[in-house]
């Protein structure tokens, strides 16, 4: 018996754990973007060197991904659920404890590892745990504990870094660890190893090995200079070792990814869309704390409050839009939460010296708006057009889609906004907002193509599995 057949007997109980990890998780994790300005200056590093504090962490989680997937797909979605929660306590607590800039980012790394087996995981639980009809109310709901965590995150991490330091954010996932943990060992389904399967080792090397040196070209680029030896060097090898890895992956009887899975124009269509979506968000993500702080002057405190408003309408439509989802289909509500993103930034290119704190309140709540309605209905997509015994692997595909988004767009705001002539550590001047008005036209036209890629490859509203 598996993870799904044990968890459909009470999937109410399993989607309260799910829900619960991911609403402490989140809430953890939402203030680490607050904390980079303080950060930054206490260990004297830029911008670019601040950023890796959450770039590291993506790195990890979107190299090891896959392999978290499959492992998960092979022993136990329970086993490997609880396993990344404890290593992503024990790692959040070194973080906490770092006596420098460097033990922080490999700390980080470690983060990354155990948050690729709860990313692939979560989704997976669930899925198997609900009918196909329900599956877009469920993945609704775990959306909307995830950003009922980023809701209530900022606000506390303001409140947090003003009166106890930065490094209280991270001592902040110990104790959610082990709450998860402890509900997780009651409450989820035990599940039987699935006999006759075996891990793809040649598909792990090359990917693990592949994947981080894409990732590092990607977010070194700006760094090093795009067209310079090491860029194109790094590049070039990642490239090779990855093209290796999908020659494998099709000779493979038990592959570590069934390249088959986007055979479907759904399953296609819906990870591009979910790339598009994090490319976009991430943008403002990286730009809009150092534009409360340092162009606005705002406290800690008071940044935290105003960024309450995207999460807060993530949290009040992902929920609704996924039920929704299950009798409309997917296709016209992904496509227009996109296009509500896309409006949203474009808007936040207004934004200046002079704005006012609800008028950046205003479009940040938009931007929450577009991204409720996309996310649990591009989720549903994606996980109907997988094969049940493959919802580890599809998990991880769809995770690995958001972090390689999250990273591009990281990647994409620092270098914009520098090659525009921005920099931080310094009250705004007019280049400093110059440069995120570009970097944020560059997000909304990514939008855009999120929109497009939602329309044209979700053209069928019925479930594949």
């Amino acid at each position: 018996m598996n993870d799904g057949e044990q968890g459909a007997q009470r999937p109410g109980l399993v989607l309260l754990v799910i829900g619960t990890g991911t609403f402490l998780s989140a809430m953890a994790a939402s203030t680490i973007t607050l904390a980079l300005p303080e950060l930054g200056r206490e260990f004297g590093v830029s911008i670019d060197r601040s950023s890796w504090v959450m770039q590291a962490y993506l790195l990890s989680v979107t190299s090891l991904m896959l392999v978290a997937g499959r492992l998960a797909d092979l022993f136990g979605h329970r086993r490997a659920y609880l396993a990344g929660f404890a290593l992503f306590g024990v790692a959040a607590t070194a973080c906490g404890l770092a006596p420098g800039y460097q033990s922080l980012v490999v700390a980080r790394l470690l983060q990354g590892m155990g948050g690729a087996f709860i990313m692939s995981t979560a989704p997976a639980l669930l899925t198997t745990s609900f009918p196909p009809a329900r599956r877009g109310q469920a993945l609704g709901m775990l959306s909307t504990g995830t950003y009922a965590g980023l809701t209530v995150g900022p606000p506390l991490g303001g409140l947090i870094i003003s009166t106890l330091g930065w490094r209280w954010v991270f001592f902040l996932n110990a104790p959610a660890t082990l709450v998860v943990i402890a509900l997780g060992l009651w409450l989820l389904p035990r599940a039987t190893p699935r006999s006759g399967q075996r891990l793809d080792w040649a598909g792990v090397a090359t990917l693990l090995s592949g994947m981080p040196l894409l990732l590092l070209a990607l977010s070194q680029g700006t760094a090093w200079g795009w067209l310079t030896g090491r860029t194109l060097g790094v590049a070039a090898v990642a490239l090779i070792l990855l093209a290796l890895f999908v020659v494998i992956e099709r000779r493979r009887q038990q592959p570590l990814l069934d390249l088959t899975l986007f055979k479907s124009m759904r399953f296609s269509g819906a990870v591009l869309s979910a790339i598009f979506n994090y490319v976009a968000l991430f943008v403002q993500t990286i730009l809009l704390p150092f534009y409360l702080r340092e162009g606005l002057g705002l406290k800690s405190a008071a940044a935290g409050l105003l960024l309450i408003a995207q999460p807060l309408l993530m949290a009040l439509v992902a929920s609704p839009a996924g039920a929704l989802s299950d009798r409309l289909g997917t296709r016209s509500l992904a496509t227009t939460g996109m296009l509500l993103m896309a409006t949203s930034l474009a808007g936040m290119t207004a934004l200046d010296q002079g704005s006012s704190q609800l008028v950046v309140f205003a479009w940040l709540a938009l931007l929450g708006l577009g991204t409720g309605v996309f996310i649990s209905p591009n989720s549903s997509a994606l996980m109907g057009a997988a094969p049940r015994q493959q919802q580890g692997v599809a998990g991880g595909v769809m995770a690995v889609a958001r972090n390689f988004g999250m990273v591009l767009g990281i990647t994409s705001a620092t270098a914009v906004f520098h090659a525009s002539g921005g920099a931080t550590g310094h009250s705004w001047t007019a280049i400093d907002f110059s440069a995120m008005h570009r970097a944020l036209w560059v997000a909304a036209a990514i939008g855009v193509f999120g929109a497009i890629a939602s329309f044209v490859g979700q053209r069928t509203s019925s479930t594949d599995h």
